[in-house]
């Protein structure tokens, strides 16, 4: 197995060697690219270039291209499930804490090792949609997922360790990973110009994500995603909008059903730590939510450097796409009720947690 973390012309010419040797190789684009990348080909600030991005990476070889929200939608509907069972049997670990943010996940391995029974065993978006495209794509080609290669699309460097994570059946989750800054690159020196391509589609077999799942790349988004989608598992038709003032720290309760849940929404270590100060002198939450960057994901070390008006821009553009998706939460967004009818709800339990489930 290749552990090596690769970037540039290496991790470039590596790909292109998976292509050419006959794999399936899938990219998969992480929402806060979407708004991003189009500041490296001349766009304004927080254009959605999806669609183009789309075609560049279809030019560059991918065979499909599929949505990272939509892994962020299957990772919110079986984590708010979680929940919502802890919730009714009055048993389980809170706080949870968010499992999207590679940097925080390492802080807390680092720093803080007692908290990571409380992270969500629910593996990270780009985990999870490179584990189920890899099997659920494998399995409509009539191939093995060994034949199946993923590249995730990712704003942020440390990404990149996600792609040394093994399922329990000892196949990676990512394959490799290449940052916005890189496939500008990777796109520059093959002669694309975004601006010059017509938008295209995501692959057929997996074609969309809902709101909540696009919401994950700005900060608060993960939140307003969980809890959207565990109000509608509780049967209300309501959406939990917040989180959207982008303020280092928020506390907040939310009343879902019979239950008064707290939230707190953090980025910034500095903030955490006072964050963590306040729950080991007895303060309690239910969900806490940590990005390692400003604003979260948008703000991320994979992405253009740029100042906190132009990362709040790109976080703004993120939810105006967001809001403009009519599927709201994972229950309303027939490709995952698809999913989980065709695929993900037919496996046996072990199977579907070797997908979705960190390796612990």
């Amino acid at each position: 197995m290749d552990m090596e973390l690769l970037s540039g012309d290496a991790l470039f010419e590596k790909i292109e060697g998976e292509m050419k040797s006959g794999k399936i190789v899938i990219a998969e684009i992480a929402p806060a690219v979407r708004v991003t990348l189009g500041e490296l080909f001349g766009f304004p600030v927080g254009a959605n270039v999806l669609g183009k991005m789309t075609a560049l990476l279809k030019k560059l070889g991918f065979a499909h291209v599929v949505d990272t929200p939509l892994g962020a939608d299957i990772a919110t509907y079986y984590e708010a499930e979680d929940i919502k069972r802890m919730l009714d049997s009055g048993k389980g670990k809170f706080p949870i804490f968010n499992s999207c943010c590679i940097g925080w996940r390492l802080y807390a391995s680092r720093a803080h090792p007692e908290l990571l029974g409380n992270i969500t065993i629910i593996a990270s978006p780009q985990m999870t949609i490179g584990a189920v495209s890899k099997y659920y794509i494998a399995d409509k080609l009539k191939t093995d997922p060994s034949n199946v290669v993923v590249v995730g699309i990712m704003p942020c460097a440390l990404k990149k360790y996600e792609s040394m994570e093994v399922m329990r059946n000892g196949h990676k989750y990512i394959d490799y990973v290449v940052t916005t800054i890189e496939l500008a690159q990777w796109a520059k020196k093959k002669g694309h110009d975004l601006k010059k391509l017509n938008d295209e589609p995501l692959s057929q077999l997996m074609p969309q994500s809902s709101k909540d799942g696009v919401m994950f790349g700005v900060t608060g988004g993960m939140t307003e995603a969980v809890m959207t989608t565990l109000a509608g598992l509780y049967g209300e038709k309501k959406e939990i909008l917040d989180f959207r003032d982008d303020l280092e720290m928020r506390k907040k309760k939310v009343r879902i059903g019979k239950h008064v849940l707290k939230i707190a929404v953090v980025y910034g270590f500095q903030n955490f730590e006072k964050l963590y100060k306040e729950i080991k002198a007895g303060e309690k939450y239910h969900l806490v939510e940590v990005m390692m960057c400003p604003l979260g994901c948008v703000g991320g070390p994979g992405q253009p450097i740029a100042p906190k008006e132009i990362v709040t821009a790109r976080g703004n553009a993120l939810r105006t796409v967001a809001d403009g998706i009519k599927e709201r939460t994972p229950i309303d967004n027939p490709t995952v009720q698809k999913l989980i009818k065709e695929y993900l709800g037919k496996l046996p339990r072990e199977k579907l947690e070797e997908l979705i489930y960190f390796n612990r």
